[in-house]
């Protein structure tokens, strides 16, 4: 079969390799989609030193079983399903044994793991299946935020991630909710799921621009933007700290961006201002709440998607999904 494989920093080769032996506890699945992660795009660019050894990515996936092992008994073949990773021991495309970008994944152990993986409804497609990884990363960020009727949001960064709570927000009856990204693309994106507006930081600055449809309130009697929560799902360098600088009192700020250099944050001014800074980290309960609400139609991840490719194709695809500028979601399919 065969599985893309990082072998060093640029170098992801589709390798030929044995499918996986499937023991009497194991379930097989053929791989249908997969999405390509901005946690691919980092280990691409990292290499696989931190496994020690050529490593197989991909963890967003979905496909249907296609062999169960003798004593396999909360699985059966012919069903559909999407891997779950953030409830799974098998670190697939982080160092395990298996990637999703594979033709074939095992997953050992099944029945004392079955939150690895989550039925698909029958309306719902393996491509949209294969979001409900990023999807639930925003639902949870959103959860963390726990906004209330009345509040008012404003998000940085539009990005698969950024998109998904974006979508989150509509279906909860959020609708003010001011988006920022560098991005014509994505900022285009955040306006079809549910964004009140989109604007480019460059070009007009978030203070004065939330200051401006918000009106302003006053610390010292220097005038700050009305804006409850902020979520931070960029990454850009220097963003919290200028957040934190000109958010009102009361402020919650989110981040759900894996920053790649140490944080400075004024402390005074957290302090000062009674700032709520809260993380928020993958996906702990969401992944089937997230199932359901495609199911239902209240999320459609066919928004998200910019670009699908055979995965014959996947060096093109890892080269456009790597531009932020060019794409949102970059899906592989696979015969």
């Amino acid at each position: 079969m065969k599985v893309a494989v990082l072998h060093a920093p640029l170098d992801i080769r589709i390798d030929e390799v044995p499918r996986p032996e499937v023991g009497p506890g194991d379930l097989l699945v053929k791989v249908a989609s997969a999405g390509i992660c901005g946690t691919d795009l980092h280990f691409r660019h990292m290499g696989p030193r931190f496994a020690g050894k050529p490593m197989p990515l991909g963890h967003e996936w979905a496909g249907e079983v296609i062999e169960v092992g003798a004593y396999v008994t909360r699985f059966k073949v012919g069903e559909r399903v999407a891997y779950n990773s953030n409830n799974s021991p098998a670190d697939m495309g982080r160092g395990g044994e298996c990637g999703g970008f594979s033709n074939y994944v095992v997953l050992r152990d099944v029945d004392n793991h079955a939150r690895s993986l989550c039925r698909l409804p029958d309306n719902v497609s393996y491509d949209h299946a294969a979001l409900v990884e990023p999807i639930s990363v925003g639902t949870h960020a959103v959860n963390r935020a726990n906004p209330q009727p009345g509040e008012t949001i404003a998000l940085f960064g539009a990005g698969p991630i950024g998109l998904g709570i974006i979508m989150t927000l509509a279906g909860r009856r959020f609708d003010d909710v001011v988006v920022f990204d560098l991005s014509p693309l994505r900022r285009e994106l955040a306006m079809k799921v549910g964004a009140r507006a989109a604007y480019d930081p460059r070009e007009n600055s978030p203070e004065q621009v939330l200051g401006e449809l918000r009106g302003h309130g006053a610390i010292w009697g220097v005038p700050h933007p009305r804006t409850d929560i902020y979520i931070e799902a960029s990454g850009a360098p220097g963003l919290l700290a200028d957040i934190c600088r000109f958010c009102n009192k009361g402020s919650r700020i989110i981040t759900v961006a894996v920053h790649r250099q140490p944080l400075t944050l004024d402390g005074t001014k957290i302090m000062s201002k009674e700032i709520t800074l809260i993380g928020s980290q993958g996906y702990p309960t969401e992944f089937p709440e997230v199932m359901t609400k495609i199911a239902s139609g209240e999320i459609a991840p066919e928004s998200m998607i910019s670009h699908r490719f055979p995965f014959e194709q996947f060096k093109e695809a890892f080269q456009v999904a790597d531009n932020a500028g060019q794409a949102a979601k970059v899906v592989l399919q696979f015969n």
